[in-house]
């Protein structure tokens, strides 16, 4: 307390006051834990304006609806004219938000901002007044998380049900999703005019309906004469483009502590974020899915190598989150039929049962000869895996490892799927009949298992009683190494173990959601449960390499995480790692000026009674002329990845020195050039260019080792190195990209 300023309206004797109920609150919510709650200072201060609110909130309501208002016409009276912001109104004092970075502690919050509304309620002897104490959550999973939480912080709590009333009715958190509110009483709804008005209501992930109506009324409702908590780390997101929400929001919000403060602070993760946009190259998509898999096993092997150093900055076993857009939505890839849950099960079964080309992988990986660019030029995963290359493993007894390692087995066997019909939605991974390395949490696990059953590579089989894997991740023992889901990770899960997370189709529409699954993986616990990662501790003696733990990657697969992501930074304030060029464009009206004047326009049109199609030139497709030998065309093979890191990871990889390649006679050998033609054929009619002769019979001449000086080809040299047949399918692609 002595680190605050003076204000004549909070003197010494009222703020010790309020402290005092601080800590009277924070010793009884660690009663019941092994070590007592100690409060970050963004959470002290979030505390301490919460006392401060409802002193004078239940003191004298009218007096601090005259001072809010007071305040806001003199802050910025030009804005209110401005946006025409209406004055605070008597509703808007019985509305609180808190705007927390995911895993910023607002679930503790809440339980202190519970026992802060029961003192002043009973201060001022109207505990009676209370009808309910309603928690809203976005599902059934949060409810329970919550229910458990309750519990840990000596706070009695129910799920709520409207057939049995309750004997805590008022004291007693009652906890209900949002989406079981309704106008009217249904089979497995309530009507919100059965609850009244005078309620005590707490809204976890605040953001979710936010943005309708039809909820928005409802939890207005419900608090009408009571009083309501809201938290979220999304308000932003939420409120983005909503002038009405901004301002609900600008008067509610009474402590901004958003991700950007938050990872400024030191708090949390750094992170690493990849994107490969294009996946339609099968070879380029598996090796990206290695790179993926080879980033989280090095994790794994740097947990286990020396536990015991890693064990005072309380990290967890890493674990890898796989998550698709979609269960059920059968689309067409690489000409079989899945979803994207399916693809993800296919692309391991396939690294697992291929081990020749998976071995070949790992090896230019660790070489850093995988040729997976950035758009700077640089061999992404070049320098990205230290702890493995230093020891000095070759790809093959490295396969060996990932498959006890990470999937729990000796050696290769087909990927079985387990259904297990006692646990809700959960289908078990496993190699052969080895332990389970991996659970998929769907909500239809039934329609998975038959899309899983059309594929020769998945062994579907069902188990009718069994404990749950989902909810077993956390324990010390727990086998499971990967957790495959649909978007069910955003909200309502809860895990410190979560490393690297691939993603499939995220981020093409969801906004919110999309932070939230990137806030499942950048909390920390940190050393001395600070929340902060090790680099920001002075005098804390780091172990060598703890920054690849302390490190949340993140790999998207035709997904545009990284767009979303980048933005959300932009949002935030957070600076960007990249350096733009400024190019200054010519002004709306001066475009104008030049239409309308004509200046410095030219309009082209054909001499009348002219047919292009009819007298316009014939071209024919021949050897090339010598303007293109002395200027060739250049063709990079070379796959881009899109990056981002936060401020705290190092970039020292140069741009690699691109190799130039030629197709020779062995490639053309056993190309289809009637396909390449066909091929060919189709980009003139896409073009329109209806007067161009491509002749079948000069295809091959054009690409023969005589004429290679019309094309630079850059390419990475195993792509031309005959391993296989499917290798004459991308030199066809090359050929056509060519040509």
């Amino acid at each position: 307390m002595r680190m605050l300023w003076e204000f004549k309206e909070l003197p010494g004797d009222t703020l010790l006051g309020y402290d005092q109920n601080i800590v009277r609150h924070t010793l009884a919510l660690s009663e019941k834990r092994a070590e007592p709650l100690q409060w970050k200072y963004f959470q002290y201060l979030s505390l301490l304006f919460t006392e401060i609110y409802l002193d004078r909130f239940f003191r004298d309501p009218a007096q601090l609806l005259a001072d809010l208002n007071t305040h806001a016409a003199v802050f910025d009276q030009d804005k209110l004219a401005r946006d025409q912001v209406s004055p605070f109104e008597i509703t808007d004092l019985r509305k609180l938000a808190f705007w927390n970075a995911t895993g910023s502690g607002k679930t503790l919050l809440m339980h202190a901002n519970i026992r802060q509304y029961q003192h002043y309620l009973d201060l001022h002897g109207r505990s009676r007044e209370l009808n309910r104490t309603i928690l809203l959550t976005p599902n059934e999973g949060l409810s329970r998380q919550h229910l458990e939480e309750f519990e840990a912080s000596g706070i009695h709590a129910e799920i709520f049900s409207k057939d049995q009333g309750s004997l805590f009715a008022g004291r007693a958190v009652e906890i209900l999703e949002i989406s079981k509110l309704r106008e009217e009483m249904g089979e497995k709804t309530v009507a919100v005019d059965a609850f009244e008005g005078n309620n005590l209501v707490l809204i976890d992930e605040g953001h979710r309906g936010a943005s309708g109506e039809t909820w928005m009324g409802f939890r207005n409702r419900l608090c009408e004469n009571g009083f309501s908590f809201e938290y979220s780390a999304t308000f932003g997101q939420a409120m983005k483009g909503r002038k009405d929400l901004e301002q609900v929001y600008a008067r509610n919000i009474l402590f901004d502590y958003s991700y950007r403060y938050f990872y400024r602070d030191g708090f949390g993760k750094d992170y690493r974020i990849l994107s490969l946009a294009d996946d339609s190259d099968e070879a380029q998509r598996t090796l990206y899915f290695t790179a993926c898999l080879l980033a989280f096993y090095q994790q794994q092997k740097l947990y286990a190598d020396d536990p015991a150093v890693l064990r005072p900055f309380l990290l967890e076993k890493p674990l890898w989150v796989f998550v698709g857009g979609s269960v059920k939505a059968v689309r067409t890839s690489n000409k079989r039929k899945v979803s994207d849950v399916v693809d993800i099960l296919l692309t391991l079964a396939t690294f697992v049962q291929d081990r020749r080309h998976s071995v070949d992988a790992i090896r230019r990986l660790l070489e850093g000869s995988a040729g997976l660019l950035d758009k700077s030029g640089k061999d992404i995963f070049a320098e990205a895996y230290p702890h493995l290359t230093a020891q000095q493993q070759s790809a093959d007894a490295m396969f060996e490892d990932i498959l006890k390692t990470l999937f729990n087995a000796p050696g290769t066997a087909a990927l079985h799927l387990d259904h297990l019909k006692g646990s809700e939605g959960e289908i078990a991974l496993s190699l052969g009949g080895n332990k389970p390395f991996g659970v998929i949490n769907v909500g239809d696990a039934a329609n998975l298992c038959k899309l899983c059953e059309a594929h020769s590579e998945l062994v579907v089989t069902e188990q009718d009683f069994s404990d749950s894997l989902f909810h077993s991740i956390n324990e010390a023992n727990s086998t499971i190494n990967l957790l495959i889901g649909s978007k069910k990770f955003t909200e309502g899960w809860n895990s410190w173990r979560v490393s690297t997370m691939g993603l499939m189709n995220i981020g093409k529409k969801e906004g919110s959601e999309i932070i939230q699954l990137f806030g499942r993986g950048v909390r920390l616990k940190g050393h001395g449960n600070t929340l902060k990662r090790s680099s920001q501790l002075p005098g804390v003696d780091r172990p060598k390499r703890i920054g690849l733990l302390e490190t949340l990657n993140v790999f998207g697969i035709h997904a545009d995480y990284m767009r979303q992501f980048r933005e959300y930074l932009e949002d935030e304030g957070l600076p960007g790692n990249e350096n733009p060029l400024e190019f200054i464009l010519p002004t709306l009206r001066s475009l104008e000026d030049k239409v309308l004047t004509g200046k410095n326009l030219t309009s082209i049109r054909i001499q009348e009674g002219k047919d292009f199609k009819r007298d316009g030139p014939k071209p024919t497709l021949s050897l090339p002329p010598d303007q293109l030998l002395r200027h060739p065309i250049a063709l990079d093979w070379y796959p881009r990845i899109e990056a981002d890191q936060s401020k705290g990871l190092k970039r020292t990889t140069d741009a690699v020195d691109k190799y130039e390649g030629k197709l020779e006679e062995q490639h053309l050998a056993f190309m289809n050039f009637d396909a390449i033609w066909f091929e060919l054929q189709h980009f003139k009619a896409e073009r329109s260019w209806y007067n161009l002769n491509l002749p079948r019979e000069i295809l091959p001449d054009l690409l023969a080792p005589a004429n290679h000086g019309w094309y630079r080809l850059f390419i990475p040299r195993e792509e031309l190195t005959f391993s296989s047949f499917e290798q004459v399918r991308r030199w066809e692609e090359i050929a056509t990209a060519l040509l």
